[in-house]
């Protein structure tokens, strides 16, 4: 695999800075998920069997567990003896916590001068916010992104899934390539941050755009779009729902064509992009009723067989048995110690000749730790 014979130390908790690393392990990496006594927070989030959380298996595939305690001496001493033997060093620890936990840049260049160190917080680790305490609501909220979310005359409103901490995991990993590359070229490690607000500015390039270019924030729409029409969510006979979207005439003649509504393509009304912008109201009210006619399976196979932009607004039942999803790898099934068959999120790329794997379930607290001991000298007694 691409990364293999690379080693990393996640030493981070909850979702973007393990995340990140997991996304390096899928890839061939050595990663070893280092974690207090007791286990790292994100096993006491949410619902939890056993010592494992939802959001602890969610995330952290593609990993050996090790339990190591940095108050102490001998903590501190396996700590730098892994250093020794790692590419890349991934946490979310504040200062001065991490100064004090030997986890800040110098220290761990003291033991291995081209370490890559990628740090990960919610606003950064310099300017008037660093060291401020925050999870991925608060840069959703101070980045902009809830105020564009919601209806239009509803408040604003956080992502469902997060955005900001996924986001930000996917440019740790970037991050970490990025430092691996410059090293291999140049010879040096170097410290690198990311930050989860600087992660949801990069994903509103579109609306940011907009509004640098206009002076005007855009509006916040719901389930419409600000560009064209129709683009909403429509319900089906039996209760389940569509998401059609139509951004030329093409597609519009298509939806037309998929809902037997050939009086819809030819309705001034409609006539035009701009045209079904001014009228979408009432578009949307056409489109809706002749949704309403069919069960969801049935319109569903109307629009894939017209070329429709459309997709069925899934729960996650319906997400995890999607065929297309299966097919793309997303869920897994893996062997776990502790709760035996289980089903973990897969990889989301695929590369033709070297591929990522998921090669192991996320690891049970300190199940590999005296294996890890063992690889960098311990002797049995220690």
């Amino acid at each position: 695999m691409p990364l293999t014979g690379i080693r990393v130390l996640d030493l981070g908790s909850l979702v973007a800075a393990p995340l990140g690393a997991t996304l390096l392990g899928d890839m061939g990496a050595d990663v070893i998920k280092i974690e207090p006594p007791g286990g790292e927070e994100g096993r006491r989030v949410g619902p939890r069997r056993g010592d494992d959380s939802g959001l602890y298996l969610g995330v952290n595939r593609n990993k050996r567990g090790m339990v190591l305690d940095l108050a102490t001496p001998d903590g501190q001493d396996v700590l730098r003896r892994l250093v020794a033997t790692a590419d890349v060093v991934i946490h979310n620890v504040r200062s001065p916590a991490r100064e004090k936990l030997g986890l800040d840049y110098a220290a761990l260049a003291a033991v291995r001068p081209d370490t890559i160190l990628v740090t990960v917080s919610t606003y950064g680790d310099h300017g008037p916010y660093a060291g401020r305490p925050g999870i991925d609501p608060s840069a959703q909220a101070l980045a902009g992104l809830m105020a564009a979310t919601g209806e239009p005359d509803g408040p604003a409103l956080k992502a469902g899934a997060a955005v900001a901490d996924v986001t930000a995991a996917t440019l740790v990993a970037y991050t970490a390539m990025l430092a691996l590359w410059a090293r291999a070229r140049d010879g040096w490690g170097q410290a690198a941050e990311v930050a989860l607000i600087d992660g949801v500015v990069h994903l509103q390039g579109v609306q940011l755009g907009e509004y640098l270019l206009t002076g005007q924030p855009p509006p916040r729409v719901g389930n419409r779009s600000p560009f064209y029409a129709p683009y909403n969510s429509y319900r089906c006979a039996d209760g389940g729902e569509v998401h059609l979207a139509a951004f030329n005439d093409k597609f519009y003649r298509n939806l037309c064509r998929a809902l037997d509504a050939p009086e819809l393509a030819t309705d001034p009304r409609f006539a035009s992009a701009a045209d079904r912008m001014t009228h979408r109201d009432a578009l949307d009210a056409e489109i809706a009723a002749r949704c309403a006619r069919h069960p969801r399976a049935d319109l569903m196979a109307r629009l894939a067989g017209a070329d429709v932009v459309a997709a069925p607004v899934n729960d996650y039942p319906a997400v995890v048995a999607d065929p297309q999803l299966r097919h793309n790898g997303l869920f897994v099934p893996v062997e776990h110690g502790a709760h035996g068959p289980l089903m973990v999120p897969g990889i989301p790329l695929h590369l033709g000749r070297t591929p990522g794997k998921v090669r192991r379930p996320p690891p049970r607290l300190g199940e590999h730790t005296a294996q890890i001991l063992a690889q960098i000298g311990h002797r049995p007694p220690e």
